[in-house]
């Protein structure tokens, strides 16, 4: 995907080091996103992505960007139907007697809203299932769903299709970059970042070694991310 040479910045992050129990997992940074940026966050495990994601997700709450987020956890409710845990998705946008009915007695025009979204993830026949029922990249699917459903212009997600086969991830990353303006997603397929993101951000070692819109890219710069030598 090429990127718009003129986009609107709609996160200006400058950020000093994080740190945990003296190590320090994230170096101080300086990161701009852009309305119409799908960004790939690469690098390699422990590298320091959920970290960013982290910070990225927390800034963006101070800003007027609706998000939505996928955590590596997906904060998922296990003894909740996949309705339920879906609809809670969206209830800050709607009145407190609005939510108390459909969590007690569903209505037709969230059931349908939600059996449309399951149904492109070949999930609409789990609708009244428990959560806690469900396998590992049905769960995972099922936080897809509540991210999608939330509607919200940014989504942050962290390894959001890892539980998932070639098939069901191509599935779901398009769906998660058509419903969204923006995107960040850190993903551990360079393949699938550069078909569905339009921006690669490399991270390695706590620190941002590629900021690059994904046309730009040449082989070399990903290898680079994981420190692989030339061949």
């Amino acid at each position: 995907m090429a990127e718009k040479d003129i986009r609107n910045i709609i996160l200006d992050l400058k950020c000093s080091a994080v740190s945990y129990e003296k190590k320090t997992i994230l170096q101080p940074l300086h990161l701009q996103i852009t309305e119409g940026q799908h960004i790939a966050v690469l690098g390699a495990s422990g590298a320091g992505k959920s970290t960013l994601l982290k910070v990225i997700f927390s800034h963006f709450n101070n800003t007027a960007q609706q998000t939505a987020l996928i955590p590596q956890e997906l904060g998922l409710v296990n003894n909740l139907s996949v309705f339920h845990n879906i609809y809670i998705g969206r209830l800050d946008q709607y009145s407190t007697l609005s939510n108390l009915i459909n969590l007690v007695i569903p209505r037709d025009n969230a059931k349908n809203e939600i059996i449309t979204i399951l149904n492109k993830l070949s999930l609409s026949n789990k609708l009244f299932t428990a959560c806690g029922k469900l396998s590992g990249g049905q769960q995972q699917r099922i936080a897809i769903a509540r991210a999608i459903f939330r509607q919200a212009s940014v989504l942050i997600a962290d390894e959001p299709v890892a539980s998932l086969d070639q098939r069901q991830a191509e599935i779901a990353l398009s769906l998660m970059t058509a419903s969204h303006a923006s995107s960040v997603l850190a993903l551990h397929n360079t393949d699938q970042a550069l078909r569905y993101c339009n921006h690669i951000i490399g991270i390695t070692h706590g620190e941002i070694t590629l900021n690059a819109a994904t046309a730009e890219l040449k082989p070399q710069d990903l290898a680079n991310i994981y420190k692989i030598p030339n061949a």
